[in-house]
């Protein structure tokens, strides 16, 4: 997902999907300076709203219900 698209499944609160896997939402956007790059995470809540995991926004796809 881009920059924009992460925004709006943040404060839409839409299920994504990592990995195969789904996840009930992006719980929080993160933006970190590595080698002089910006490099766009986002951090995903599991179903059971127990754990999040960072992840490469670019791996992050929105679920289509």
């Amino acid at each position: 997902m881009t920059n924009e698209e992460i925004k709006n499944a943040l404060f839409s609160g839409c299920q994504v999907e990592h990995n195969g896997i789904i996840y009930k939402c992006v719980s929080a956007i993160i933006y970190r300076l590595r080698e002089g790059k910006l490099l766009l995470q986002a951090e995903l809540l599991d179903k059971n709203c127990n754990s999040v995991i960072i992840a490469d926004a670019s791996r992050v796809k929105e679920v289509n219900l």
